[in-house]
């Protein structure tokens, strides 16, 4: 108080008009902060909608990842960069099961029965909504159980989506209805049993035609209406399963355009995510893309092969970057709807492959459908944004896609055509960005003291996969970018040798993923193999060659490994020779290395060898010294795998020893994705390792390739070389040329 009345009786002693602008300039001061307070309100919720909704995309592209609390049940998804803007919000999806239609909510993992007990449940829709836009009503398929049913009539029901009152129903005439979607005024029901897409009007649901194309034992169990007059059917075929396009407005019929063979067996549902096609390969339990473009498969999720009973999946949907889907215990069809038969629900983020959670839910019977038709029609054929809507496309690492583009594509379903401008975007998009990169940090050319940078588009090479994508960024932000220098004459790239062989060998990369090859017949002349072949004793002395003196390297580094030769040099890739099993597998594994190298470089084949490790085995952590490393590029195609071995590369433990820092630890090591058919060039000539932790014997084909020419010589069956101080040394009356 006694301040105050000081400074009262200060401003007594101003003049008039001094006070009179004191008081303009407090009014001003006022007016200027509450302006100031506004503008800040306007701003904030953008700031807000920025960070929850997508935001800008992080540095090298990455998806963010699905977000899960601490208490195990939270499971509100952030989506993608670039996908749908709005707030994402707690997911829940509507299931349909051989016994009952609920809501399951990810949440707190609560559930609310809408129907049951009438029979079984198949294809979800939305219907109607309130002028607020919220859902009003679901369609949903019921029809009898297919185990002694005492009626043949299978209807669409349309369901209060709070309630489960039922509004109306219309009968179908469908048999084993398996599935159905709605695509705008458009209702389209997969008549299982008498073949046929039905096509029909919503919200009517008149019948407008029968389109019947393929035959019961096709038995078709998914439709995707992706775009404007076409429809993307699976078909289970009983076994090796197919996905086609129908096109609708084909004259005098509708008939189909294209065909993704061999999607998986006994596969179910289709969704559009980013520019594949996501999945369930139901009898292997395995959740799988494929890209529509090549027709190029990707495991991204697989079941332990131990799990007991074995599991298949059905129902499919995507949210935020999430696929959830059905995992079921397989039984006979009178228990399929038994109300102790639980089915489990599985969520895994699609950027990494990564299984987020497996719980068990009461669907009281088989799950055959998962949807969440409140955030739109197209719920159980296109990823969606929990938001509301269908997600946005989002860009893979490393590269700039155009998304409009890659949406099309997906939507056309390019099996053959459209690939090559696409690609040429894409490898155009990649050398801006890298530009762009260079530019800006100028990191890359500096520490690597020669060869060429990957462009973008290249750094995944033709592997489309999530978890190669991710691999690859992982080893770039650990400062390992692949330097490559020239290219085979197949057109694709190569690691930088001259870099390679330098005491920092780690700088020309560790991995460069190239290309997928299709290995079925080497898969199959692989297995029918008799088990003798692999005995280096015993097939040497009848039908193949073998190497003495490299038993003690073998036992050190790699026990429990078995070697099968079919090329072999010295160290210093000089002198090679070929054995008698070249002939037994040049049908089947020519035409790969072929596809990898180019023709005109398969005489630089210097080592072609199949590696075999047997259930539990390592190959401990080393590198490979010899000439054949440093003058020889190593390529490495897995065979026969499994997802339970680990591929693990370990620069930073050499690099840091090198530079006498403190001991590295497994935090070092990088895993590389390595499925049967994908092709890697590898950089030997840094710290790996590899791990089988399955029940399976897992087989890689293991190249490497000169880059000049070498002219092998044969050796006769039976013949028995030694391998003395990194040399060869064969009995000469057993060395023939090439014929």
């Amino acid at each position: 108080m006694r301040k105050h009345s000081h400074t009262a009786k200060q401003l007594k002693f101003l003049s008039p008009r001094a006070r009179k602008l004191l008081s303009v300039l407090f009014a001003a001061g006022l007016f200027f902060l509450a302006l100031l307070s506004l503008s800040h309100y306007v701003k904030d919720p953008e700031t807000v909608t920025s960070a929850a909704g997508g935001g800008k995309a992080t540095a090298g592209g990455k998806s963010r990842r699905g977000l899960i609390s601490s208490v195990g049940r939270i499971a509100t998804h952030q989506t993608a960069a670039g996908a749908s803007s709005g707030t994402p919000q707690p997911v829940k999806l509507l299931l349909a099961s051989h016994n009952r239609l609920f809501w399951y909510f990810v949440e707190n993992s609560t559930v609310q029965v809408l129907h049951e007990g009438q029979g079984v449940h198949y294809g979800v829709f939305p219907g109607e909504h309130t002028p607020g836009g919220r859902l009003k009503t679901v369609w949903n398929v019921i029809r009898p159980h297919n185990w002694h049913p005492k009626t043949s009539e299978e209807h669409l029901v349309q369901f209060d989506a709070d309630t489960g009152a039922e509004v109306s129903r219309v009968r179908l005439e469908s048999r084993f209805t398996h599935d159905a979607v709605r695509r705008g005024d458009k209702v389209y029901v997969a008549n299982t049993e008498g073949g046929e897409v039905q096509e029909l009007s919503f919200p009517t649901m008149k019948k407008l035609r029968s389109m019947r194309l393929f035959t019961l034992r096709q038995h078709v169990n998914t439709l995707a209406p992706l775009e404007d007059g076409a429809v993307w059917v699976v078909l289970h075929n009983l076994g090796q399963s197919d996905a086609v396009k129908v096109d609708l407005t084909a004259r005098p019929e509708p008939r189909v355009a294209a065909t993704l063979k061999s999607v998986g067996t006994k596969s179910h549902g289709l969704v559009a995510w980013r520019s594949q096609f996501v999945l369930l390969d139901s009898e292997n339990s395995g959740l799988v893309a494929i890209d529509p473009a090549s027709g190029v498969l990707t495991r991204l999720w697989q079941a332990p092969a131990s799990e007991a009973p074995p599991k298949f999946l059905k129902g499919l949907c995507v949210v935020d970057d999430v696929a959830y889907f059905g995992v079921n215990v397989w039984g006979s069809r009178e228990a399929r709807d038994s109300p102790t038969n639980d089915a489990e629900l599985a969520a895994v983020d699609l950027a990494t492959g990564r299984l987020l959670w497996r719980r068990s839910v009461p669907t009281h019977g088989l799950l055959n459908i998962v949807a969440a038709p409140h955030l739109g029609e197209q719920s159980t054929y296109r990823a969606m944004a929990s938001a509301g809507g269908v997600a946005a496309p989002s860009a893979a690492i490393g590269t700039i896609r155009d998304a409009d583009a890659a949406a099309a594509a997906v939507g056309a379903g390019a099996l053959d055509r459209g690939a090559a401008s696409a690609g040429g975007r894409q490898r155009r998009g990649g050398r801006r960005r890298e530009a762009a990169e260079q530019a800006k940090a100028g990191k890359i050319a500096a520490t690597s003291g020669g060869g060429s940078d990957v462009t973008d588009a290249e750094l995944v090479g033709g592997i489309n996969d999530t978890r190669v994508i991710a691999a690859t960024q992982q080893l770039i932000d650990m400062g390992y970018r692949p330097r490559t220098n020239g290219r085979w004459s197949s057109g694709l790239p190569r690691l930088d040798l001259k870099i390679k062989d330098t005491p920092q060998g780690w700088e020309a990369g560790i991995s460069l993923p190239l290309l997928r090859v299709n290995i079925e017949k080497l898969r199959e002349r692989v297995l029918s193999m008799d088990d003798d072949m692999w005995n280096p004793l015993a097939a040497s002395a009848r039908t193949n060659a073998g190497i003495d003196g490299r038993k003690d390297n073998m036992n050190k580094y790699k026990p429990g490994v078995e070697a099968l030769y079919m090329v072999f040099s010295d160290q210093s890739t000089e002198n090679v020779y070929r054995f008698p099993y070249y002939e037994y597998f040049k049908d089947v594994v020519e035409p790969l290395i072929e596809q990898i190298v180019g023709k005109e470089d398969m005489n630089k084949v210097v080592r072609l060898q199949f590696a075999r490790m047997k259930p539990g085995s390592e190959i401990k952590a080393h590198k490979d010294m010899g000439g054949y490393a440093r003058f020889a590029h190593r390529i490495h195609l897995p065979v026969i795998t499994h997802p339970n071995v680990s591929f693990l590369v370990c620069p930073n433990m050499e690099r840091q020893r090198a530079q006498r820092r403190m001991a590295a630890g497994e935090g070092d090591c990088a895993q590389i994705p390595m499925e049967a058919g994908m092709v890697f060039e590898l950089n030997n000539r840094v710290l790996h390792k590899v791990l089988n932790r399955s029940q399976v014997k897992r087989v890689q084909l293991v190249v490497d390739v000169a880059e000049t020419p070498r002219t092998p010589r044969r050796l006769k069956p039976g013949t028995v070389c030694n391998y003395q101080n990194a040399v060869v040394v064969c009995p000469k009356d057993s060395v023939l040329p090439l014929s």
